[in-house]
């Protein structure tokens, strides 16, 4: 019944505030806390410099995540810092309620590395997977969230594709199924070469695996099996992350 007045955040960059040896190829990501108006995340809220030279780029925004994309190769062994301005607004007009600013060095090479797939849920064989199962594969690294679309990453029934949408949070992509899955049924899921990191690297392969349905959803509440810091804690550090793990893959 009440209007939306909480301002979103940025979860996490990539790079990190801080990291070193950043490849030179690399482009600037930053997740929020919730969806954002597009029509905010722009060239003039998103911004990277080096000193106060501003570094030329294009920002695209894509799921939760915005991205700058430097015009060329970042200089070698130089500090960068990328701002994004209190102009970002999430959809219900809420601002961020501080610029955040970060801070990265570059070293001496580019990023020629090639992602791969860490790991799927279902896993590749798996048997009585929940006809209402979400399925999802999560990057070694963070990945370009524009090349994590429906061309990229697929279901199928033997060659029947399955209509679903695919989402990208943090460093999981999600293909939902538009209605449940057939009971007793073999899927396999495929990530495309089409899929790259945030240095334009493609995956090596494609990534394919394959599971097979049970013959009922699932109906099994998660659970947070612990946190860090544990509940009653003191003395927990003032630059302390706050992390809980589950019981299962959740819903990024």
């Amino acid at each position: 019944a009440a209007p939306d007045t909480t301002a979103p955040t940025v979860s996490s960059t990539d790079p990190a505030n801080g990291a070193t040896g950043v490849a030179l190829n690399k482009q600037v990501a930053a997740t929020f806390s919730e969806s954002m108006d597009p029509l905010t995340i722009t060239a003039a809220n998103f911004t990277l410099t080096q000193g106060t030279t501003p570094v030329s780029g294009a920002v695209s925004y894509a799921g939760v995540t915005a991205t700058f994309t430097p015009a060329s190769s970042l200089a070698a062994s130089t500090e960068y810092t990328a701002t994004i301005t209190t102009g970002a607004k999430d959809l219900a007009g809420n601002a961020l309620a501080v610029n955040k600013v970060w801070s990265f060095t570059t070293g001496a090479a580019p990023d020629t590395t090639a992602p791969t797939v860490s790991s799927t849920d279902p896993a590749n064989g798996a048997t009585g997977v929940a006809l209402n199962k979400q399925v999802a594969a999560t990057f070694s690294e963070s990945m370009d969230p524009l090349t994590i679309t429906a061309a990229n990453f697929t279901l199928t029934q033997g060659t029947t594709p399955v209509s679903g949408a695919v989402t990208y949070v943090g460093v999981t992509a999600t293909f939902t199924p538009a209605s449940s899955l057939a009971a007793s049924t073999e899927y396999t899921a495929t990530i495309t070469t089409g899929a790259k990191d945030l240095a334009g690297n493609a995956l090596a392969v494609d990534k394919v695996w394959s599971f097979t349905t049970g013959t009922v959803p699932d109906t099994t509440a998660p659970t947070v099996s612990s946190t860090d810091p544990a509940n009653g804690d003191i003395g927990v550090a003032l630059s302390k992350r706050v992390s809980a793990t589950f019981s299962e893959t959740m819903d990024p």
